[in-house]
């Protein structure tokens, strides 16, 4: 059996990655909602696949939209795992057509929006959320700084 990758953010920021990571998901969206409007395109048959019926800029505009994903992804969250290069392999089924191929992406997006809030995250984010808690009970003093501190033990990530 092969051992899953562990999910961890790299990024400090926790966030910023999930606000960033929303807005790349409407984009898909937004890209998925395009997609489904797409006309076939001529193409030459002899020489290129269906998925030419989609445009060769409307797989251009894909490719960017993977390729800032992938960028994104790389760079602040370690373990994502479904999206492994640029090169369309191991990340896309170049062979798909596009409807497919965004239907696809959007459902890894959306396992990994589920998983995100259970990723590790670095300990310098704790060490920010620490500063902080500090700051507030300094800030309002003793007995309102201990009902800040019951309420954070209580909830440790300020959720709900």
């Amino acid at each position: 059996m092969k051992q899953t990758v562990h999910l961890a953010l790299s990024n400090p920021n926790r966030d910023w990655v999930l606000k960033e990571l929303e807005k790349l998901y409407l984009e898909w969206t937004a890209w998925l909602l395009a997609v489904a409007q797409i006309e076939d395109q001529p193409f030459d048959k002899q020489k290129q696949s269906e998925v030419f019926a989609d445009g060769e800029d409307k797989m251009k505009t894909h490719a960017i939209l993977q390729a800032k994903t992938l960028t994104f992804l790389n760079n602040n969250i370690e373990g994502h795992g479904f999206i492994e290069g640029f090169d369309g392999h191991g990340c896309d089924r170049t062979d798909l057509r596009l409807k497919y191929r965004v239907k696809h992406r959007l459902y890894d997006l959306d396992l990994l929006r589920a998983s995100l809030p259970y990723a590790k995250v670095p300990d310098s984010y704790w060490k920010q959320k620490a500063k902080m808690l500090m700051d507030k009970v300094v800030e309002k003093g003793p007995e309102a700084g201990a009902a800040i501190l019951e309420s954070a033990l209580k909830n440790p990530l300020g959720e709900g």
